[in-house]
């Protein structure tokens, strides 16, 4: 029987075992495969042409650059008239620009009115960039030669290697009702105007492309970058015209973001701790869930009783109290010895100490019969000075 009984709680501890190390396993699959994805690059924002982009395409060089510098650059994820304060608004090739697009006069229109209220909009082109869309007729042309930018935002003149640079048209062919500066000239031709507009004004930039990551260590690029932020303050990337939209509720920020995979993981986690609690519970001898919970009590009743069957109740208290005293000194002093003389008289000073304890602990009495001696123990072991 006792054979078997052992037999019994061995399989049952194996198996419990086992389920164990399938639910750590799980989790721990879980937990790495959240982490992979959670520490993923995001390839396609990295290949964007943002302020993000590491590819030829995007511009997080000048991004890095003037942060590098010193330069409190931020970007901005909302549309132009949602921006309370009032700074240096930066569009590098914004899509409302793209001819190939659909046509958006609305988002030219909203950033027009930004600057009206007193903003500074600077808009960088390129190549396919539609300008009426922000209402400025110019036509465009190609420099051929040595693409030499010049003017009053350069500190002096500026060299980009960027292949067939655009320019505005020259001053000559302009419509009568254009009064904007050219505050740059590329080979003496317009490169970027300056219209003030209400409160505020509006500078374009004819070919943003020497920004670019692919462009910007070439010649002189970087130099007239920071050109322009001395003349035109620090600026604001705008990432809303590139698609970059900041969340509404913070549901949405977590369904669109990465932290929604770890999330999942740990309640799937979850999930699968709770079936397994329910459908392996623990198992129990069904002969000791009859028996009666251990107590101080019993322990007491049954250590006295033992104590007794010595037939020298004297004797067995001794032996006891020896016992009792050697626990509470290396409780006191887990890392020294001391004699029981300092022990007691430690006790002696103890005010926690009830009389009943005091009078079989320090005082010497010793039990005369088989009663006395489980009431001596019972009353040694209720000291509350020892755990």
């Amino acid at each position: 029987m006792a054979f078997h009984l052992r037999a019994a709680l061995r399989a049952g501890d194996m198996n419990s075992l086992s389920r164990r190390r399938i639910v750590s396993l799980v989790a721990a699959v879980l937990l790495l495969l959240g982490l992979n994805l959670w520490m993923a690059p995001k390839v396609a924002l990295r290949e964007s042409p943002t302020s993000f982009g590491v590819e030829r395409q995007g511009y997080k060089a000048a991004y890095d650059l003037l942060l590098e510098l010193g330069v409190p650059v931020r970007r901005s994820y909302v549309r132009p008239d949602a921006i309370l304060a009032k700074g240096s608004l930066w569009l590098v090739s914004p899509s409302f620009l793209n001819s190939d697009l659909r046509d958006d006069d609305a988002a030219g229109g909203a950033l027009l009115q930004w600057v009206r209220a007193g903003g500074t909009a600077v808009v960088f082109g390129d190549p396919e960039s539609d300008w009426k869309r922000l209402d400025i007729k110019r036509g465009i042309g190609v420099s051929g030669a040595a693409n030499l930018i010049e003017g009053d935002f350069a500190l002096r003149a500026r060299k980009l290697d960027v292949a067939d640079l655009v320019h505005f048209a020259a001053a000559d062919d302009k419509p009568a009702h254009d009064k904007a500066r050219v505050r740059l000239t590329c080979d003496g031709a317009p490169f970027a105007l300056e219209m003030p507009l209400g409160a505020g004004r509006l500078v374009a930039v004819a070919d943003g492309r020497f920004l670019r990551n692919a462009n910007l260590g070439s010649d002189d690029a970087s130099v007239l970058l920071v050109d322009l932020v001395r003349a035109l303050g620090s600026p604001v990337f705008d990432e809303y015209f590139h698609g970059l939209v900041e969340s509404g509720s913070l549901v949405a920020t977590l369904a669109g973001s990465r932290v929604i995979l770890p999330l999942g993981a740990g309640l799937l986690l979850a999930l699968l701790w709770v079936g397994e609690q329910r459908s392996w519970p623990p198992r129990r001898l069904a002969e000791r869930a009859e028996e009666p919970a251990p107590s101080i009590a019993s322990f007491l009743d049954a250590l006295g009783v033992l104590y007794a069957r010595a037939r020298d109740p004297g004797a067995a208290f001794r032996a006891y109290r020896a016992g009792f005293l050697h626990r509470v000194r290396r409780q006191l002093w887990p890392h020294g010895e001391f004699s029981e003389r300092l022990l007691l008289e430690r006790l002696e000073r103890d005010r926690s100490l009830p009389p009943e304890t005091r009078h079989w602990l320090i005082d010497g009495a010793t039990p005369a019969n088989e009663s006395e001696l489980i009431r001596a123990v019972r009353a040694i072991e209720s000291y509350p000075g020892i755990g």
